[in-house]
């Protein structure tokens, strides 16, 4: 699922950013600890110096041994490491509590006489300044990684601000209304004046052609309609003539047929077009119980079939959609499953707060089910229908975001729509 970009940077600095900072508090450690053993090795040779430059000096009179410090021994047999720092325990007081040291052992010679000299440091003041300097960096390492994420926030917010600007502005903007799309040509960036540049661009060329393509419709369906009506007068005139042979007549009540199907074709695929192009804008509550319940006693009317007809329609239904969009849709099925229906002649129609359910006894469909909402698709041939009705009820539904199924099952046609998908 994606997640919001400001939310992903943050994400990638809190996961990466302490990773990196750990690492370098390691390694901050490793080169601090080995600095200060080699700060307490160059002290211990300097004490050394000292310590025998003093002894040499003074040789009769020099304390031999102090506690913590030095110590200066005739050499011996014995196995001594030199020349290397080493680990010791030194006990400094009464109680006999012992401290950690670091030894330096080294040989000199004074008057053919060779001693041991071995001086001594704390280790636990250096164990204490390294944790110390630690503690310190890793302090500061903890208040630089909250200070990073803080500002990265609060300046990604504020160098983003255009960018969410210009979202808002493209998401409020209706293509319906023919506006434009009013952008800052300056933001204080470069890339978003460039971004809105050129969405600027787009939108007015999605206007131009928008406008152009609505005006084409109204045109067509204003000029389209025109001859049609006259062809159908002139055909109405040929056929009342006295003379008129009933071969003829024939011929000329086929092609006002065929002419009548045209004009309704024609102007249902204008009203698709106008769907595409939303430009049914205006939406109100409508009271969709009221208008199935006017519909069926006008289809009742109409169809002399005797059609046995079960409903279940509650009350005070609304969805807010079109008038005239809400009406094509619910004739459309009611008309379908009229039509469209056998010997059994049983229509069942519910309509719920959910949706609108209509099943019809019928013939199984010869194409498959999910080909029927298609343009000039028909399951079975009809001469009164144009293949047009279900692929507009489809184009109504995905308009209003209405969930639209139909199956086959047992000699029953269901079609559902549900409300608020």
């Amino acid at each position: 699922m994606s997640k919001p970009l400001l939310q992903r940077t943050t994400r990638i600095l809190i996961i990466w950013l302490p990773l990196v900072l750990l690492g370098s508090s390691l390694l901050f450690y490793m080169v601090l600890r080995g600095h200060a053993y080699h700060m307490q090795e160059k002290q211990l040779r300097l004490k050394q110096d000292n310590v025998w430059r003093s002894f040499v000096e003074n040789k009769d009179h020099f304390n031999m041994h102090i506690t913590g410090e030095y110590d200066i021994v005739p050499a011996s047999d014995l196995h001594i490491q030199l020349d290397q720092p080493r680990d010791t325990i030194i006990s400094l007081d009464a109680n006999k509590e012992t401290h950690p040291f670091q030894a330096y052992t080294s040989k000199r010679s004074l008057n053919n006489q060779e001693y041991y000299i071995t001086t001594y440091s704390s280790s636990t003041e250096i164990a204490h300044l390294v944790v110390k300097v630690f503690t310190t960096e890793a302090v500061i390492l903890v208040l630089l990684l909250v200070s990073i994420i803080f500002l990265n926030r609060k300046s990604a917010g504020f160098l983003w601000r255009p960018f969410f600007s210009t979202i808002t502005a493209v998401e409020e903007f209706d293509i319906t209304r023919n506006n434009q799309l009013l952008l800052p040509n300056h933001t204080g960036t470069s890339e978003f004046d460039t971004l809105n540049e050129v969405l600027q661009q787009l939108i007015g060329r999605v206007n131009t052609a928008y406008y152009h393509q609505k005006q084409f419709v109204e045109n067509a369906s204003h000029e389209s309609q025109t001859p049609l009506a006259i062809i159908r007068s002139k055909l109405e005139l040929m056929i009342n003539q006295p003379n008129m042979s009933e071969k003829n007549a024939e011929l000329l009540a086929d092609i006002t047929e065929a002419t009548n199907r045209l004009s309704q074709m024609n102007r249902t695929l204008l009203l698709l077009a106008k769907i595409e192009n939303n430009q049914f804008p205006d939406a109100e509550d409508i009271n969709l119980s009221k208008l199935l319940q006017e519909l069926l006693e006008n289809f009742i009317n109409h169809f002399d079939e005797a059609l046995t007809i079960d409903t279940a329609i509650s009350d005070d239904v609304k969805v807010y959609a079109n008038r005239s969009l809400m009406d094509i849709l619910v004739s459309n099925l009611v008309n379908n499953s009229f039509v469209h229906n056998n010997k059994a002649a049983r229509v069942k129609i519910v309509l719920t707060q959910k949706g609108l359910f209509i099943d019809n006894t019928g013939d199984a469909p010869g194409m498959p089910t999910d080909e029927l909402f298609e343009r000039f698709k028909k399951s079975l041939p009809h001469p009164k229908t144009t293949g047009l009705g279900l692929a507009l009820v489809k184009q109504i539904s995905q308009f209003y975001h209405f969930s639209i199924t139909y199956t086959y099952s047992d000699g029953w046609h269901h079609v559902a729509i549900l409300f608020n998908e």
